[in-house]
């Protein structure tokens, strides 16, 4: 978000084009960064005598503020309050706070429901030092097998201890499906949207890395080193084994689920009530079971499920038996980074059976998802629309 695309606004008075509306709508920070502004505008409205304007403007640019270019041109936003403007800035944050509020909620004006929104620029996997730092990716692949979105790659030559120790962070896109060899020689597929942070070598008693969204594990036994994988406030513990991790930071810690394909695992939290104690849960898991953890209880919950959707994703396909078309929409959308809208929400309930190579064309998928005879799908504008 730059302070210019802010200020951009703000000087539009109460005339925003479309582009601007929908870059509202998209970003999250510019809208911050606004709301700050009317909440300014609106207060000085209000409380004229007790309202600090000029700490309110200066606490908004220390926030959004990085250049003097910028600090040059925040005059204009003081300005445009302080000269009678307050109104108009107001009336225009205002009409794009309400559709920014009507597109996340519907109901007010629509059936329109977005079910995944496309993050656009984000076409190439990332690696990462613990300084942030860039690292080129390229010497690190190990093949492409053919399929344009499923690539290998090598985390490091194998506990190669003299390659100084660093964490590195591997990042992929939505679109993309990456496998990652880690150093002691464990397989990690990584869900699109996902990342992973590991050592360039495991020292000490454990071998242990964190993860945000979802992977597939395939675990190199070394009973002498337990492989440890963070997910949020979760650990999962094993020691040669194969077993799917969710957890995704936006869908909250409640998501955090754990199925174990073969093996044994022991998953734990350590939690802190609301006394300030500590309160350790942990299970373990059998072959066919899933921990799902709740945030709220501090608890898991352990069932038995059927295991062969988290091999199927693993070996490159799509598998929804009995799901929901909601949860099938938002898959695909992930995996071709495409925004998924669907125009009846009631539909979203319904469901479903499908099952396709995960390397097919979108025209494939939506021919297939339109042969099942329950919705209308066709992709208008980049977006897969669903009637």
């Amino acid at each position: 978000m730059k302070m210019e695309e802010v200020l951009d606004i703000m000087e539009q008075g109460t005339s925003l084009s479309e582009e601007q509306i929908q870059k509202l709508k998209n970003d999250p920070d510019l809208m911050k960064a606004c709301e700050d502004i009317h909440i300014a505008a609106h207060l000085l409205r209000q409380q004229k005598e007790d309202f600090d304007v000029e700490a309110r403007l200066e606490q908004f640019n220390n926030k959004h503020s990085h250049s003097l270019r910028q600090q040059r041109r925040h005059a204009v936003v003081r300005k445009l309050l302080f000269a009678g403007g307050v109104a108009a800035a107001a009336a225009v944050l205002w009409a794009v706070f309400f559709l920014h509020s009507s597109s996340n909620n519907s109901s007010l004006n629509s059936n329109e429901d977005m079910l995944f929104a496309a993050i656009e620029g984000a076409n190439d996997a990332m690696l990462t030092d613990s300084r942030g730092k860039q690292v080129d990716i390229s010497s690190y692949l190990e093949m492409n097998d053919g399929a344009e979105n499923a690539v290998s790659v090598v985390a490091k030559v194998k506990e190669d201890v003299s390659i100084p120790l660093d964490t590195m962070r591997f990042t992929i896109p939505y679109g993309k499906d990456y496998t990652i060899l880690l150093p002691d020689g464990s397989r990690v597929k990584l869900h699109p949207g996902s990342r992973i942070s590991y050592p360039t070598h495991f020292i000490g008693n454990t071998r242990e890395v964190s993860l945000s969204g979802e992977a597939y594990f395939i675990v190199a036994k070394d009973a002498s080193k337990p492989f440890i994988v963070r997910a949020g406030n979760v650990y999962t513990k094993v020691l040669g084994t194969e077993f799917n991790v969710k957890s995704w930071e936006n869908e909250g810690a409640s998501n955090n689920e754990i199925t174990l394909i073969e093996g044994s695992v022991e998953v734990s939290s350590l939690s802190a009530k609301s006394s300030g104690a500590l309160v350790n849960s942990s299970r373990v898991l059998k072959p066919g079971q899933q921990a799902k953890y709740s945030s709220q209880t501090a608890m898991f919950d352990v069932r038995n499920v059927d295991t062969y959707p988290y091999t199927m994703w693993r070996d490159n396909y799509f598998y929804f038996d009995n799901v929901n078309m909601k949860e099938m929409l938002l898959a695909i959308g992930q995996r071709y980074n495409m925004s998924v809208v669907c125009l009846n929400k009631e539909i979203t309930n319904l469901r479903v059976r499908f099952v396709a190579e995960r390397d097919s064309s979108i025209n494939y998928i939506i021919e297939k998802i339109n042969g099942l005879g329950t919705v209308s799908v066709t992709i208008e504008e980049g977006r897969i629309v669903v009637r």
